[in-house]
This record gives C-alpha cells, sequence and structure tokens, in this order.
C-alpha cells in the first residue's frame, strides 16, 4: 500500500507541475538566473510535421512479417513504444500509405480512440488510426509529448464523426500552441522527465514486491 500511495503521490505531482508549466505559473530561468523570454502564440503546423498511416492488404503475406514496426492505437499503453506487436515489409510499405517515421515521432492517436500518445523510440509505422508528429527544429519532441498530454481535452473537442470520432490533419495543424524558446522546451523536457523516471522506477519495485508476495503465498502451503 505504502509503494502504491508514492506512485499516486508521483502521478499527482506529474500532473500538478503539467498544469502549472502550460498555464505559465511555474516558469524556469536561463543560466543567468533570469526569466526566458515570453512564449509565442502559434499553430502545430508549425512545429511540426504532421504524417498519418495505412494498412497494407492483410490478404498478401509478402506485405508481413518483415522488419519494419508497425503500430496500431491499442498498442499506446506507455510514453515510449519499442517493439510492434506485428511488422510488415518493403512491400508492404510501398504497396500502402503507411510512412516510415524516425526515432523520436510522437505517435497520436486520433481515431476511435482519441489522443493517446507515445515517443517512438526506433524507426516505425502505424495503421491509419494515427496522425503523427515529427518534431521541427524550434520544438522538443519531448516538451511537446506533455503539452499533447496536458491538452488531450482540446483534440477530443475537435473529433469529428458519429460512429467513430476521428481528427483530421488539417484539424491538429490548426491546434494553437503558446510556445517557450527551444532552452526553455529544454529545461521543462528534463524536469518533468525527471518526475516520470521516479514513476517508472517506483513502479518497477511495486512490481517486484508484487511477485515476491506471490511466490512466498505461492510456497507458504507447500
Amino acid at each position: 500500500q505504502t509503494q502504491k500511495k508514492i506512485i499516486e503521490q508521483l502521478e499527482t505531482l506529474m500532473n500538478a507541475s503539467r498544469e502549472k508549466i502550460f498555464s505559465q505559473k511555474l516558469r524556469f530561468k536561463d543560466e543567468q538566473g533570469n526569466y526566458f523570454c515570453d512564449w509565442d502564440l502559434t499553430e502545430l503546423k508549425n512545429v511540426c510535421c504532421i504524417i498519418g498511416g495505412g494498412t497494407p492488404d492483410t490478404q498478401k503475406s509478402e506485405f508481413w512479417n518483415g522488419n519494419i514496426e508497425w503500430f496500431t492505437p491499442t498498442e499506446i499503453k506507455s510514453n515510449f513504444v519499442f517493439k510492434s506487436e506485428r511488422t510488415i515489409s518493403e512491400l508492404g510499405l510501398k504497396n500502402s500509405s503507411a510512412k516510415i517515421l524516425p526515432k523520436g515521432s510522437i505517435l497520436l492517436t486520433t481515431r476511435a480512440t482519441i489522443g493517446e500518445v507515445a515517443i517512438a523510440q526506433e524507426e516505425c509505422t502505424t495503421n491509419q488510426g494515427f496522425q503523427s508528429l515529427i518534431v521541427k527544429e524550434n520544438c522538443n519532441n519531448v516538451f511537446l509529448f506533455h503539452w499533447i498530454k496536458q491538452n488531450k481535452f482540446e483534440l477530443i473537442k475537435r473529433a469529428n464523426g458519429s460512429t467513430f470520432p476521428e481528427i483530421s490533419k488539417s484539424e491538429i495543424e490548426l491546434i494553437k500552441i503558446l510556445l517557450p524558446s527551444l532552452e526553455e522546451q529544454i529545461k521543462i523536457a528534463n524536469y518533468l522527465s525527471s518526475i516520470q523516471e521516479k514513476i517508472v522506477t517506483e513502479k518497477q519495485i511495486l512490481e517486484k514486491l508484487e511477485l515476491q508476495k506471490k511466490f512466498l503465498l505461492a510456497n507458504l502451503f507447500v
């Protein structure tokens, strides 16, 4: 219970920190101890390129089981993704609307389940349930990842469609974002990453404790 409480407190700290940072109640200072310059209001199309995904023909075996990672929205369960459940081949890539996304791309679910987000730790592709974001030189990907986490409701609000709500590339491009200088973005990203790392560590400790508990209970009556 104590371990769960620690995780809960860290997650509360993360949510509160995001809220304070993106409402500019918490600001960071440069190496000289001065606050960074004011944030600029811009649109997402000015800070990242937005790329859709696709699915190769599932009836053609030569399009599958290659060496290209291919993610679906149900796989977005943590902040970082490495290996996908299924992979596609070069032929599958060429014969579909799937696109290669570089390492560090932000995978954003935009159909049915909207606003789930992860950073790709390897080069990959996705199906059509995503619009993925590749940051430009004026933007830090970890900063933008946390900004999306904080503004998930803004994405959901813009979704259209009655059966399967969806947000289009053009809708995402027009979303407004207050953008700090790159230096402040990096400070924000590092600060939030340090909290995230603590959460991951504490969750790993909890998993180990629960495994030990199961082992002890299993051997209690042997």
